[in-house]
């Protein structure tokens, strides 16, 4: 994997079961042993395996180091920062939808503006990325999407990269989706 993947913005779509998180997952092992620290928003638990292999800290979940508070994402943001390393925040027991853009949004919010101070390259996977970045947001999500384009469009300068991973490309954000430097597309079964 190239150095400078961890600033750049790229997408891997495919159907369910045919290795979107895996592929990402090998990609976060391959910056690991650069050096280059990367976090995780997995919303479905799926990626604590990587503890394994790297000293990673895991935030919420069934195997979180610490318990996730809807409310910490600005905290979180912050700590990702101020002390890079391999991060997997575990939103899979969060107890709502809304619990977990409340999260999100403040967490991208937050983690885009401190980057500025903080330039170092990192790279932050978000799994199942429509749901942080939907092509028709609820009432109540638009801020969430704003934070998560202004990454996609204006993170890379900051330092920041993002990858993003869906099985339901459709409905993920075009303006988001577009701007991706890099596509890996597994097999899709939607014309879209």
């Amino acid at each position: 994997l190239p150095l400078d993947f961890a600033t750049q913005t790229a997408a891997i779509l495919a159907r369910k079961r045919m290795g979107k998180t895996y592929t990402a997952s090998v990609m976060a092992e391959e910056l690991a042993a650069a050096k280059l620290p990367f976090v995780v928003l997995d919303p479905t638990g799926a990626w604590w395996g990587l503890r394994s292999i790297y000293p990673v800290v895991i935030i919420g979940g069934a195997h979180g180091d610490v318990p996730l508070e809807s409310t910490a994402g600005k905290v979180i943001a912050e700590l990702v920062v101020e002390h890079p390393g391999f991060y997997i925040i575990d939103l899979s027991l969060t107890i709502s939808n809304a619990d977990q853009d409340r999260f999100a949004q403040d967490f991208a919010e937050r983690l885009y503006r401190v980057k500025e101070a903080h330039r170092f390259p990192m790279m932050l996977f978000v799994d199942e990325a429509d749901s942080f970045a939907p092509q028709r947001p609820f009432p109540g999500q638009q801020r969430m999407l704003g934070a998560f384009e202004a990454i996609v469009r204006r993170g890379g300068i900051r330092g920041l990269g993002i990858t993003m991973i869906t099985q339901r490309p459709a409905v993920l954000n075009k303006n988001v989706l577009t701007q991706c430097e890099m596509l890996l597309v597994g097999q899709v079964t939607g014309p879209q």
